[in-house]
């Protein structure tokens, strides 16, 4: 019996999905992804961390697929500590289309004033903070790099391991810091995506709600290396590119 080409078309995509499943599951370390696809912050790791929505969700063309739109008053409230117990490496990777980049914006946050890891825009610069770990409130470790002069998606990515830590955007060093701590302190404090989580951020003040796109938000317990951080080099996003188009092109 013929196939007519809906049917095929349908029936690759489930293959895909299927396969594209199974990387994302077999991929090193990572602990949350969300892929932005829908208007819920749905885990797609494997490990269940889906996020609480506050505010409105607007779908925007991606980088993959759909990207959120974030209007300065929506948060993701990831509900669960990534750094529950003290990590010696965690990595953020995602993409981003600002609109605003004067003042401060928070991309991601965990932790506070005394154990710490956030991601902000700030007066044009894209900074990176590190702070543990004791009470005393210690002065974080930043990296600050000027944000690039586009109207493009840019790959951001921020790691830390073992005292070191780096800061990258569109898959290129664009900073890199030591640190007086191996580990960062464990905690109970959820995270948050478009601003900061509850109490204070690693840069030891307030928050500000991110204006923009964001897309293709992965969390991992490890360090990322140079050479995963350009989309076009990752068999997992090799495959979404491909089955985005084909979803976009149906």
């Amino acid at each position: 019996m013929r196939l007519t080409l809906r049917s095929l078309i349908v029936f690759l995509m489930l293959v895909g999905f299927i396969s594209f499943g199974e990387l994302l599951q077999a991929e090193e370390g990572l602990d949350v992804y969300y892929d932005f696809e829908t208007d819920s912050a749905t885990d797609q790791s494997g490990n269940g961390r889906d996020g609480e929505v506050v505010g409105a969700v607007d779908l925007i063309d991606g980088v993959v697929g759909k990207a959120w739109q974030f209007d300065g008053a929506t948060v993701i409230n990831m509900t669960f500590p990534i750094m529950k117990e003290a990590d010696t490496e965690l990595s953020i990777r995602c993409f981003i289309l600002p609109d605003e980049i004067d003042m401060q914006h928070i991309i991601y946050d965990e932790g506070g004033g005394w154990t710490g890891f956030t991601v902000r825009i700030m007066d044009g610069n894209l900074e990176f903070a590190t702070v543990c770990c004791t009470e005393a409130h210690p002065p974080p470790v930043i990296i600050s790099a000027k944000y690039p002069d586009t109207d493009d998606w840019t790959e951001i990515a921020a790691v830390f391991g073992k005292g070191q830590m780096f800061l990258y955007i569109n898959g290129k060093e664009v900073g890199t810091e030591q640190t007086d701590w191996q580990e960062l302190g464990g905690h109970g404090q959820p995270g948050g995506i478009g601003e900061m989580s509850p109490g204070d951020t690693a840069f030891g003040g307030g928050g500000g709600f991110f204006m923009g796109g964001i897309d293709e938000f992965r969390i991992y317990s490890r360090m990322l290396q140079p050479e995963e951080l350009d989309l076009s080099v990752s068999p997992q996003d090799k495959l979404a590119a491909t089955w985005g188009s084909i979803k976009s092109g149906y």
